[in-house]
């Protein structure tokens, strides 16, 4: 081999090493790029949940600061937005969250809800079917949940059914789906069918006023004054205060000849 030959292997040899070594520390350093705004994210997630919003921000601008593309932190900065009531920019913070990954399921369920609430209800349902679609989100239950209680905000009972009863075949105990359709049952005329969700609705989840009322009613179009009385004396005496409570007085005023 001659020398120079020789010294050119070498050259190349050292760029080859070179190479492998910058490309290893550019992982390396996107690696520990991501773990630092994954942990804000998760910091911020905490604090939103539990109501901190002006540290939960803090959090999440850290997360963007880092990684302004990472659409988990996209996705949570839009949800805080929301809960700020600054709608135009939840609304821009989604969509970035999406435009950086279109797979993000919880994204997509999150906008979903966000343009129900912001009554836009039949393009929110197809961020929920979005999520719905994805095998690999674990929360198919409560995305069929949602898109059914945004679908009666229509209403469209029949519509919402279907989603309702998807939520109730993958999670069976979801008391927010055996709640509505025990209401939609009453409101379709099939009080037998209410009784049913609503009984239970009560083996899964905690009295709320919303639920005895709800039983109250179903009932006593039953004529089983038996369970209707015993549902009222549930809700006068957890909670004498509610609304529900005063609509049960009102109900059970004698009627003015």
């Amino acid at each position: 081999m001659s020398v120079r030959r020789f010294f050119s292997t070498l050259v190349l040899l050292s760029m080859i090493i070179s190479g492998c070594a910058s490309t290893a520390e550019r992982q390396a350093e996107q690696a520990k790029i991501s773990k630092k705004a994954e942990t804000h994210v998760l910091l911020g997630s905490g604090y939103l949940q539990r109501g901190q919003l002006e540290v939960a921000k803090e959090e999440l601008e850290k997360a963007l600061k880092v990684s302004p593309d990472y659409s988990q932190a996209n996705n949570i900065m839009a949800v805080l937005q929301w809960r700020l009531k600054d709608y135009d920019k939840a609304d821009r913070y989604f969509r970035k969250a999406l435009s950086s990954d279109d797979s993000n399921a919880s994204a997509q369920h999150n906008y979903g809800a966000f343009l129900c609430d912001r009554g836009k209800i039949d393009e929110g349902l197809k961020y929920f079917d979005a999520a719905i679609a994805n095998q690999l989100y674990s929360y198919a239950a409560e995305v069929n949940l949602n898109a059914g209680v945004c679908l009666m905000k229509k209403p469209a009972p029949q519509a919402a059914e279907k989603y309702l009863r998807e939520a109730l075949r993958i999670n069976p105990n979801l008391s927010g789906a055996l709640y509505q359709m025990a209401k939609i049952s009453l409101d379709m005329g099939k009080a037998i069918s209410g009784r049913a969700f609503i009984e239970r609705y009560f083996q899964a989840a905690e009295d709320t006023p919303e639920s005895l009322l709800l039983a109250v009613k179903i009932e006593r179009i039953l004529r089983n004054k038996n369970a209707e009385a015993s549902y009222a004396i549930r809700l006068r005496g957890k909670f004498p205060t509610s609304p529900e409570a005063e609509q049960l007085a009102a109900m059970s005023a004698p009627k003015k000849n």
